[in-house]
């Protein structure tokens, strides 16, 4: 009897340990991604935000193109929402928008592209739920391009990165 207790302390003890060496490493690896906090890196802010969101304006009336929006956010679960807007002044003949996913990894790297056309709109936007992988900052480009006969007007709003546990 004494041996099975004993061998059942061994097995806690053990286990315990791995426990504590699992999560200090979790924490630390955690720690190492967020070192770069606060970097701005090709014009985007590294955050641990659960969101961040670019919106480009035209100031200066346009004849087409009144806005471009991209957003990313955190909805968890290792899944990032991306979402994307084309918004003309009147109906234009095409409406485009592209949508890039792209990691921090020392620099800036696609991680995937959506997208859609619409024809005959004055408004369009698009929503996708991306799994991508743990322990990397994440920010969304976005192409937007209005098309009416010969003249086109286009924007590439840029997110800021968000930190994705």
């Amino acid at each position: 009897m004494k041996t099975v207790i004993r061998k059942l302390k061994k097995s806690v003890v053990a286990m315990l340990a791995l426990s504590l060496f699992l999560t200090i490493s979790s924490v630390s690896a955690s720690a190492a991604g967020l070192e770069d906090l606060g970097k701005e890196v090709d014009g985007s802010i590294l955050t641990n935000e659960e969101s961040a969101e670019a919106i480009w304006q035209n100031v200066a009336r346009g004849n087409l193109l009144d806005q471009g929006i991209a957003k990313i956010s955190d909805i968890g679960n290792r899944t990032v929402n991306i979402y994307g807007a084309v918004l003309a002044y009147r109906t234009c003949d095409k409406l485009i928008l592209k949508l890039t996913l792209q990691q921090y990894d020392g620099g800036w790297i696609n991680y995937g592209t959506y997208g859609d056309t619409v024809t005959n709109a004055s408004s369009m936007s698009r929503s996708y739920n991306v799994k991508v992988a743990g322990g990397h900052y994440y920010r969304l480009k976005a192409a937007c391009v209005a098309m009416k006969g010969s003249s086109s007007e286009s924007q590439g709003p840029i997110t800021n990165g968000i930190w994705i546990e």
